[in-house]
């Protein structure tokens, strides 16, 4: 079975979790683009994939409280 990255969505299909894992991977500890951005994307990609609550739930949570999981990445790398 895949690697999950959509937290809090078990079992998401492929589409959707290769979105969740593009957003991991932008503003991950080696991301490219700030936390807004990757979570502009995130809604975007969403719903290209035909999933626009899903989209806008996901956005409203990642605004919410995506600041804690980026801070603790922060945290670890820095403490390495």
């Amino acid at each position: 079975m895949a690697k999950q990255y959509c937290t809090g969505l078990k079992n998401a299909p492929k589409n959707i979790n290769s979105c969740c894992h593009q957003h991991d991977r932008d503003y991950g500890v080696n991301g490219k683009v700030n936390r807004a951005e990757a979570d502009k994307r995130l809604r975007e990609c969403l719903i290209l994939q035909g999933r626009p609550v899903v989209a806008w739930c996901a956005w409203i949570v990642v605004r919410l409280f995506g600041w804690y999981f980026w801070k603790s990445k922060k945290r670890d790398n820095i403490a390495e």
